[in-house]
């Protein structure tokens, strides 16, 4: 080998193990000025000692005016704040090393804050910061909040607090809800805001409020019939055969030779009123952040012709209609409060307006503000709808007949009545970490020889992305020719 590359190879070697040892000692030196670094609060007239494990050569404060020092010892110094302002303390040892290095500020509030959050929210880690201002808004002092909460309900909390301490007069922001026929501020879900307090807290996981409605309609019908029932009228005394009447004017009098036998006619004069099952018009499901609203609308859009303002010119607004409901929610430490708005609506009828038919809507709606604990539930009722119909089912040109075609007519009268009934169930909901155990099946199109050959695919084929075109259809169909 030639004596120059080994030469080489020994330098470039060396090179590079000193060129390790100096970045391993920039690296543990970083980390050491690092750990000796902190930041902390005092408050003006207020003490803090530090202690350094070398003697102390030299100590320096960036401004005097907010705090000062007295070395006490070899190895302790004395740190006393004098007023607000932010300033820097850098101990250096016998050597003109860095022993130790520490960012602080004084504020009169700011320490006891700190005191306060930690005691009364140890779940949160919460730092305040304050901001002196400078230019236009020179001397005014604005606090910011920094860090982790595990829920906005802590959240609220923690800026209330702090907003109380600094004294400042909140703004009262309210949410607009938005419901079917106008809107209005609910106070619950009111926040708060103070214009010197800036909110950078993190939220871990956000509230949410699941509002599981089901919207049930109640028919109940009172039937009022008076008359002869001739779908239940035997006339096999009347007819030749025996035959038996099915329905309403179908029977045959050709052949009568018996007469009218009384005895054999089974009639049945009914007053009953009916109490029928109840239907399930929807089953909404919303889930909502706690401060926010949420709506659901299955239905449709009906155009609303009116005249212009100007002229008489028509203009054209639409209108929704179905079955709507509007959600508030907003948590209050266990327990919910929530605002519900929900209306029910349908097309009744029709007017006419300049040369156009405006449909009418028959319309139930009711809202209402509730409180209520995690899964609980409560029913709003009393949407009531009536409607009255009267019939008149005859034989032709015999029901006519006075006083004797009363035999051949049954007249009615029903009465709709329906109620719609609201069950609502709350919970509280945490957000899914991921979709990872989240199945979404997937469909796979089944080969026309399969169906026509009522063939089965077996669990290898359904579960394969493929199309099974070659299968034993497809043999079978193979075999198949012509004959010469």
């Amino acid at each position: 080998m030639n004596i120059y590359a080994v030469i080489k190879r020994s330098i470039t070697t060396i090179s590079r193990f000193y060129s390790l040892l100096f970045y391993l000692g920039i690296t543990l030196c970083l980390t050491s000025y690092s750990a000796s670094a902190a930041v902390f609060y005092l408050k003006p007239g207020q003490s803090k000692t530090i202690k350094s494990n070398e003697a102390i050569g030299t100590v320096f404060v960036s401004d005097p005016e907010i705090a000062d020092y007295r070395v006490v010892g070899d190895s302790t110094v004395v740190l006393y704040a004098k007023k607000r302002g932010y300033s820097e303390l850098t101990i250096y040892g016998l050597n003109e090393q860095i022993l130790m290095m520490h960012s602080f500020e004084v504020d009169p509030i700011v320490p006891d804050l700190h005191y306060r959050i930690k005691k009364e929210f140890p779940d949160s880690n919460i730092r305040v910061s304050s901001i002196v201002g400078s230019g236009i808004n020179g001397g005014k002092t604005s606090y910011l909040l920094s860090g982790t909460a595990p829920d906005d309900v802590t959240r609220d909390r923690i800026y209330t607090l702090v907003g109380s301490a600094v004294g400042v007069e909140p703004i009262d922001e309210t949410v607009k809800y938005e419901y079917y026929g106008g809107s209005e501020d609910v106070r619950f879900m009111r926040t708060r805001k103070y214009h010197n307090i800036v909110d950078r807290i993190q939220i871990t996981k956000n509230n949410q409020v699941n509002v599981k409605l089901t919207l049930v309609e109640v028919s109940k019908e009172f039937t009022d019939n008076l008359g002869i029932e001739w779908q239940n009228l035997t006339l096999k005394s009347m007819v030749s055969g025996g035959a038996d009447l099915s329905s309403i004017g179908t029977f045959n009098l050709l052949g009568l030779k018996h007469g009218f036998d009384i005895n054999n006619i089974a009639t049945v004069i009914r007053a009953v009123q009916n109490d029928k099952l109840a239907k399930i018009l929807a089953e909404p499901n919303l889930t909502v952040l706690s401060g926010e609203t949420a709506s659901f609308l299955v239905g449709g859009e009906i155009p609303i012709v009116s005249r212009g303002a100007q002229d008489d010119s028509p203009s054209i607004t639409y209108k929704e209609y179905g079955i709507k409901l509007n959600v508030g929610a907003k948590i209050f430490n266990d327990t919910i409060r929530l605002i519900i708005d929900n209306e029910f609506s349908s097309v009744s009828g029709k007017y006419s307006f300049s040369d156009y038919d405006i449909p009418t809507l028959n319309t139930r709606r009711v809202k209402s503000t509730i409180e209520l604990k995690d899964g609980d539930s409560f029913i709003i009722s009393g949407l009531i709808s009536e409607q009255d119909v009267e019939s008149l089912v005859k034989i032709p040109f015999i029901g006519d007949v006075p006083i004797l075609g009363a035999l051949a007519r049954s007249t009615s009268t029903s009465r709709n009545k329906t109620e719609l009934i609201v069950f609502a169930t709350v919970n509280l909901v945490n957000p899914s970490d991921s979709f990872q155990d989240a199945y979404i099946p997937s469909f796979e199109r089944t080969d026309f020889r399969n169906l026509f050959f009522n063939y089965k695919n077996n669990h290898d084929k359904q579960g394969s992305r493929e199309f099974p075109f070659t299968n034993e259809s497809t043999e079978f169909l193979g075999r198949v020719g012509f004959l010469e």
